[in-house]
């Protein structure tokens, strides 16, 4: 319960400290209290239009038959609706309306002692796609409408502190609503509907920090580092603070910044008086920082900025905000983006909130697998969260990481939205992520004839790019500082189904980068200069690729195994890497690889010769079969950093591609395997919570009896769960790589593949175990405590 929860807290400010001194703030634990609300809720769909009217609202309504569910949350996905598809089988209503036209409703408990009387309590929704009302203890609070942006509910005049307080969500995913909200049918991705971000309950006091990101009225904090050189910054910061109290309040503003170690670097006071029922802005300067730390992709540097509220001798509100000292400059002239005074070479990929049988109601740690794969085993420098506004803690990842970043607002296709709920989704969007050094540009559309205004964007903020396809037109505005004929988002696309190696298994080689084709196809082609896109291939600088990893979408792609799934992903839905990724890797990241294109190497193509592709970004390549040496080749950039060997003999013995990069030795072995044998299973927790949101990825492959990888082994595999918890998606998994153009199916090709389970919310041990017939099963273990 939450009451229970709140009274857990005990909220303690930080003591900071310099070489010189020490100071510390008295907070006590009535002081800015914040407590997840994800758990707990009942969720029930009805289909009908008309089911916001039936009362689920009220507070003696019986909602015990309802199902039991946590945030984030969606009923799009094969958990609730049980069609076999790893994203949405129907993302239109046009296919079937059934689950885009009614309402989810979701109703939970909340309990908060009677000491909180006279706080404020608000609370916090990070995404809720894309309409909701809600209601507590059976009064309407309010509306929100968008899918994509943060926003909050003001609970403090509805609230009875001590008593049970029932609060009702009602959510609709229709696509042409009422409000014409972006992004309308966006076709070129899956909406999920539900409340499928975290949501947060925060109490205060009335003299306060306002909710930051809200298109009606100002709050948090605007931090810029105005005139910064690499000697000296000086950081400018609006604090907005609003005082509900029904008398006038004096007070003092603190702010003190420090930098990654919590050591004190400047400290501002500033005392004021504010009426009741006023919200202002108080803007403040600090004295210079001499050298401070600049925010970089090599040295992503951030500082921590505390907000505190004095009044009547106690701490009214603690506000922390994170920024970075950096000043960017675009010169269209060039069209290179100078970052801290230096020109940058923009590496990047674009990539999707999703994930297999979850959908975009994923946790946390799995955008940071994938930000972590981007930055760290690619060693890109940009990111680009396409085509809406992502979670908050998206780009609190690309702060840390040092990944530049460009934050989109879901205006895609030529669709008559409205004005005001884009300018609305724009100001929410900006107000939330002003403070972010990672975010670079903001962009206005994509492929739309109805943008954004850019004169929106400079009203709030004048301190980045702003970028929108040249597609859009003038619809955009005059502020526009880039679009794609100076920086191209969206490059190297092309349809390919990982574990389709090459023709020999399908004999797709298409001329559209629109049908699907082979690894090897799309590895040739992103080697080849596109007659379209001048010089467009992977060695190219400003290169932001399309896209990250295969998703859902309201789109059917010729050849695919799967309608309604995209399939340019430089890795596969499950975050397996295609050909093409380790072409990439050979050609921009700096730590030695190498990499054997594997599919000859097995007992099919045994006793034939074949020509063997190694992308390395090393010196030179050796080539060793059992004990025999062929040539050294040079993988060089003239030759896009990728080597064949020609006409190698193919042999029941292990293939080694040795490589040597300033001094050291890398090598990739190939292991000619026997039959499928065994199963193997890892997951990639060990433990997880008592919660039902928690949830595990669990990893299938195939292997022989010395337990080496089998490639092209395909067979059937059957899941089972045993403990608290359930499988999220289906049980059994049957190979798709024969399949075309179908409407369900698990887009399993070619082992390694996933599925994933999520805890009952029970403490006990989870057992996984997955079979195939003829081979030796698997099982892991899971603890939930």
């Amino acid at each position: 319960m939450l009451k229970r929860m709140i009274f857990s807290i005990v909220v303690v400010f930080c003591v900071f400290t310099t070489s010189a001194q020490q100071k510390s703030y008295n907070v006590n634990n009535n002081v800015r209290i914040t407590v997840s609300v994800n758990e707990g809720w009942k969720f029930q769909y009805f289909p009908a239009e008309e089911a916001i009217n039936d009362g689920f609202e009220k507070i003696n309504f019986d909602d015990n038959k309802w199902t039991e569910v946590a945030a984030p949350h969606t009923w799009s996905t094969y958990e609730t609706t049980k069609e076999v598809h790893p994203f949405i089988r129907n993302p239109s209503p046009k296919d079937n309306p059934y689950w885009w036209n009614g309402w989810g409703w979701y109703r939970r408990n909340i309990e908060i002692d009677k000491s909180f009387g006279g706080k404020k309590v608000i609370i916090e929704f990070d995404g809720v796609q894309k309409y909701c009302k809600l209601w507590l203890n059976g009064q309407l609070v309010g509306e929100h409408k968008g899918g994509f942006a943060s926003f909050y509910f003001d609970l403090t005049k509805f609230i009875q502190p001590g008593k049970k307080n029932i609060l009702a969500v009602a959510v609709n995913n229709q696509q042409r609503d009422r409000f014409s909200i972006p992004p309308m049918d966006a076709g070129n991705w899956d909406l999920y509907g539900g409340i499928y971000r975290d949501v947060r309950l925060v109490v205060t006091d009335k003299l306060y920090i306002p909710f930051q990101g809200s298109a009606d009225h100002e709050g948090g904090t605007f931090i810029t580092t105005p005139g910064l050189t690499a000697e000296k910054g000086i950081v400018n910061v609006k604090t907005f603070i609003k005082n509900d109290f029904q008398q006038a309040k004096q007070f003092r503003l603190h702010t003190i910044i420090t930098d990654a170690r919590n050591r004190i670097i400047s400290e501002i006071s500033t005392a004021k008086t504010i009426s009741p029922g006023e919200l202002i802005e108080i803007d403040q300067h600090s004295d210079p920082v001499n050298h401070p730390s600049l925010w970089s992709p090599s040295s992503p540097s951030l500082y921590n900025l505390y907000s505190v509220i004095e009044s009547d001798g106690k701490t009214s509100d603690v506000y922390k905000s994170k920024f970075g000292f950096r000043w960017i400059h675009w010169d269209s002239t060039t069209n290179t983006l100078f970052l801290n005074g230096k020109g940058m070479d923009v590496q990047g990929f674009m990539r999707h909130q999703e994930y297999p049988w979850l959908g975009d109601a994923i946790p946390k740690w799995i955008s940071l697998v994938d930000l972590v794969d981007i930055k760290q085993n690619l060693e890109m420098n940009f990111y680009r969260g396409t085509h809406y506004t992502q979670a908050a803690y998206v780009y609190d990842m690309c702060d840390s990481l040092g990944l530049m970043a460009c934050e989109d607002v879901p205006n895609v296709k030529n669709k008559p939205f409205s004005e005001e709920v884009q300018k609305q989704q724009l100001t929410e969007m900006i107000r939330r992520d002003r403070n972010h050094p990672s975010i670079l540009f903001w962009s206005m559309g994509d492929e739309t004839d109805h943008a954004a205004h850019s004169e929106w964007a400079v009203q709030e903020d004048t301190t980045r790019i702003i970028y929108a396809r040249s597609i859009v037109g003038p619809s955009a505005g005059k502020y526009v500082d880039a679009t794609d004929s100076n920086l191209q988002f969206g490059g190297l696309l092309q349809c390919t189904v990982r574990g389709w190696y090459n023709k020999d298994i399908k004999n797709y080689e298409p001329q559209s980068s629109q049908v699907t084709g082979t690894e090897e196809w799309q590895h040739t082609k992103a080697m080849t200069a596109n007659p379209i896109k001048a010089n467009e291939r992977v060695d190219m600088k400003n290169l932001i690729i399309w896209c990250y990893a295969d998703h859902g979408c309201d789109r059917e792609y010729k050849n695919t195994p799967l309608l309604h799934l995209n399939p340019k992903g430089w890795v596969d839905l499950y975050r397996n890497p295609k050909y093409a990724y380790y072409l990439y890797q050979a050609n921009h990241a700096k730590k030695p690889m190498v990499f054997i294109h594997p599919h000859f190497w097995t007992k099919k193509y045994e006793g034939t010769s074949q020509d063997l592709i190694v992308d390395s970004n090393c010196d030179s390549i050796q080539l060793i079969v059992g004990n025999k040496y062929y040539e050294t080749l040079y993988p060089g950039a003239a030759n896009l950093h990728c080597v064949t060997f020609k006409n190698i003999p193919v042999s029941n013995h292990n293939l080694f591609a040795i490589g040597f990069k300033n001094g050291k030795r890398i090598v990739d072995t190939l292991y000619m395997t026997g039959s499928a044998a065994a199963l193997k299973l890892s997951s990639t927790h060990a433990t997880l919570q008592p919660a039902n949101n928690q949830v595990a990825i669990l990893t299938a492959d195939i292997v022989d009896a010395k337990g080496h990888h089998v490639f092209g082994a395909g067979n059937t595999i059957r899941w089972k769960v045993e403990g608290p918890a359930t499988l999220v998606g289906p049980s059994e998994y049957v190979s798709d790589t024969d399949k075309q153009e179908q409407m369900e199916g698990t887009m399993y090709i070619d082992a390694p593949v996933s599925n994933l389970i999520r805890s009952t919310g029970k403490p006990g041990k989870i057992i996984i175990t997955i079979e195939s017939n003829g081979l030796v099963s698997a099982k892991t273990e899971i603890n939930v405590k």
